[in-house]
């Protein structure tokens, strides 16, 4: 299938840009400015508020995004709301919370819940497993502090988006036996394995968005040219033996993107071990279109999807 034709304007503004030659600093900045070009208004919300809490290597910023229908928290009634941990992508290397603020916004009022973007520890400076464990920190974190930010530490969900869908992923496999009991994870252009090896790798090496040799990149930045790590299902989650007693899954694939069997291939996984699971691959559209919404109608419905997902797990 061709791209839609939607898709076209945006692929063509991060054509140019080469962000597997550039030092990580200059690939960062420029990442933020194509996805302030790409991406949708940013929605009201009730409040945001940045935290800095120190992590396992040092303070760990979060952003919360507090929904616009939130009750005042001085309010002698106010419910606590669900929660969800965002974890940006990049992989590894060049996310933020900026990169992921339109769409935590958007689905923070869409969900009804609290949103938490972490800035994990990012490659090449911190290599595996600073991220990994920054991530699982985080989720630990919110549940002993929900009650601060207005949160119910019975509803916590994780989400990500490609690199941030990789850490979704392993963290949820981690936290399974040791807990905090999570309710729903989202997967957005997920990375699930490090080995590179589908069909949909050859079909879209050159991308758009998302190239072979950018993934390439992006592995050597977080492994550090350990290879045998790739094989580890702390970094290739669709590697693990046992996925049973995962919380409900939603995972969102596109049809160009270099990422999209292994994300199918893991929500088959999910639900071949009994995990219950909303998977959806976008025809014609390319890797994060989702953080597309200035220009593609298509981001919205992802969003939505994803939204639904956490809505559901969350018993609402």
């Amino acid at each position: 299938m061709e791209l839609h034709p939607q898709i076209l304007k945006a692929v063509g503004m991060m054509s140019g840009v080469s962000f597997p030659d550039l030092p990580p600093g200059e690939a960062r900045a420029i990442l933020r400015e194509k996805v302030a070009l790409l991406n949708q208004p940013a929605v009201p919300l009730r409040r945001v508020i940045d935290l800095y809490p120190m992590g396992p290597g040092g303070p760990v910023p979060l952003r919360i995004y507090v929904p616009i229908t939130a009750p005042d928290p001085e309010a002698d009634d106010a419910t606590p709301l669900p929660v969800v941990v965002y974890f940006h992508g990049g992989g590894w290397t060049i996310g933020s919370h900026d990169t992921v603020e339109p769409q935590c916004r958007y689905m923070a009022n869409a969900t009804r819940a609290i949103f938490v973007s972490v800035e994990y520890r990012l490659a090449p400076e911190h290599k595996f497993p600073a991220a990994f464990n920054d991530c699982q920190w985080a989720v630990r974190w919110v549940h002993d502090h929900a009650l601060e930010i207005g949160a119910d530490s019975t509803r916590i969900a994780v989400a990500g988006d490609s690199a941030g869908g990789n850490l979704t992923a392993v963290t949820v496999q981690q936290l399974r036996d040791s807990g905090p009991k999570l309710a729903a994870q989202v997967m957005i252009c997920p990375i699930l394995s490090l080995l590179f090896d589908t069909p949909s790798y050859e079909e879209n090496a050159e991308g758009p968005v998302l190239t072979k040799r950018m993934q390439e990149r992006w592995r050597l930045n977080y492994l550090g040219g350990e290879d045998a790590l790739r094989h580890d299902p702390r970094v290739s989650p669709l590697l693990a033996n046992d996925l049973t007693g995962l919380p409900p899954a939603t995972v969102i694939t596109a049809s160009h993107d270099p990422l999209r069997d292994e994300g199918i291939a893991y929500a088959e996984r999910l639900k071949n071990a009994g995990v219950p699971v909303r998977q959806r691959n976008w025809e014609g559209y390319p890797h994060l279109f989702p953080s597309m919404g200035g220009y593609v109608d298509a981001a919205f419905e992802a969003l939505d999807f994803a939204a639904a997902g956490l809505r559901e797990g969350f018993g609402a």
